[in-house]
């Protein structure tokens, strides 16, 4: 992970809202492993957000894919599982997320189960979609095993990869409402659709620092800027301050408003924050500190 410092802006150019990324030299390298079409690689390249797709490899050489992610510059890797073999078609997909500099394996659409040894090279590291709500339905067949229960609803949900099969740590779901008539075909195109959605956020979230996220909130904010005090990022508002990161150590806290008196409250970043809560206090720190022409004209 990047060094908070190594993030800042310069202070004579405070960077304005707007909703910018972060650095392309920051953003965390991702291969994409698919098998087929790639539509949900497709959605990750499009909405690349903290992160950059830098790799694409298929265990089929004709996975179109393949085709798409060169036609737009993005190197692949066209491997054959059927002539390889399994231990020599990991070993290949290693070497090439070795080759570039990978920090992260996302799965789309990948037909092959990994390797324990595979899972343990890079654990922590991999992520899936999976077109249910885990822990339902794990393995193949989704959407007839839904409709077969009589479940009201139905979706997706991306999770890490562990040994154990579509296991891993929920990281993110979205929920598709089963409607009459639905057969396994037109309820998996509905939950196609929520997986091009879901996966680039979450895969964004799972890449980007604290500072990231806090940038990404912060200067979505009209009239936002962002500055350096003390070696720590600021952001103001009409040159009044509502968040200030503090991340010199392993335990990130952000500063917001309160609106009472002790004036400031700190939230701790670390571990597995409720980002959403994190975010709304973020916005309502900017409306304590914002003039009141911006309230006036709808604020955030």
């Amino acid at each position: 992970m990047a060094d908070a410092r190594d993030l800042k802006p310069s202070p004579r150019h405070p960077r304005k809202g707007g909703g910018p990324s972060p650095a392309p030299s920051l953003r965390k390298r991702v291969a994409v492993l698919i098998s087929g079409r790639g539509s949900n690689m497709t959605a990750l390249v499009e909405q690349a957000l903290g992160y950059e797709i830098v790799l694409v490899a298929s265990d089929k050489p004709d996975a179109p894919g393949l085709a798409w992610a060169r036609d737009r510059g993005i190197p692949t890797l066209a491997l054959s599982g059927r002539d390889l073999g399994k231990p020599a078609l990991e070993a290949a997909v290693l070497a090439g997320c070795a080759k570039h500099d990978v920090q992260v394996i996302a799965l789309a659409g990948y037909m092959r189960l990994l390797s324990s040894t595979f899972v343990a090279m890079m654990r922590g590291k991999i992520i899936n979609i999976h077109p249910s709500l885990l822990p339902l339905y794990k393995g193949l067949d989704t959407h007839a095993r839904a409709l077969a229960a009589g479940d009201k609803e139905a979706g997706c949900s991306v999770h890490l990869v562990t040994e154990e099969l579509d296991g891993g740590r929920v990281l993110g779901q979205s929920r598709v409402p089963v409607e009459p008539g639905d057969t396994p075909d037109t309820l998996a195109a509905r939950v196609l659709r929520a997986e091009h959605t879901l996966y680039p956020r979450i895969l964004a979230e799972f890449c980007m620092t604290p500072l990231d996220r806090i940038r990404s909130v912060a200067l979505q904010l009209p009239e936002s800027e962002e500055r350096e005090s003390h070696g720590q990022p600021t952001f103001s508002v009409a040159g009044e301050l509502f968040a200030q990161l503090h991340a010199d150590d392993a335990k990130p806290i952000v500063r917001v408003r309160t609106g009472d008196p002790t004036g400031w409250n700190a939230m701790d970043l670390s571990g597995d924050p409720d980002w959403a809560v994190v975010e709304d206090r973020i916005a309502r720190s900017w409306e304590l500190a914002a003039p009141a022409r911006l309230l006036e004209a709808g604020g955030r």
